[in-house]
């Protein structure tokens, strides 16, 4: 993808997603002092979701809102160890899951 590209091409309409993916880190957002925010590569994660299962996805994009909003409010730091908890909690559901289904 370059910047003369037409990304809204509907043929080619994949081009964004797979250049954020093999270019992270394009736009970094500060959340507080010490933690931040890869916000395309975040984006792509909740298009990516909306193949799999839209509810999710609907869910990724308001915890990203949740986020950037208390980012601009000065409480980045709470939401996002909120997050993480949160994201450690499915994890783990997933991993049981697997484990489960195995036996």
């Amino acid at each position: 993808m370059t910047k003369s590209e037409n990304v809204w091409e509907d043929e080619d309409f994949e081009s964004v997603w797979n250049y954020i993916k093999d270019n992270p880190l394009l736009l970094g957002l500060p959340l507080s002092e010490n933690k931040g925010i890869d916000l395309l590569s975040a984006l792509k994660d909740v298009y990516e979701m909306t193949k799999v299962d839209v509810r999710s996805a609907q869910t990724l994009l308001t915890m990203l809102a949740n986020v950037l909003v208390a980012a601009a409010q000065g409480d980045g730091e709470e939401v996002v160890e909120e997050v993480i908890v949160q994201e450690a909690m499915v994890n783990m559901d997933s991993g049981l899951k697997e484990i489960l289904n195995e036996g």
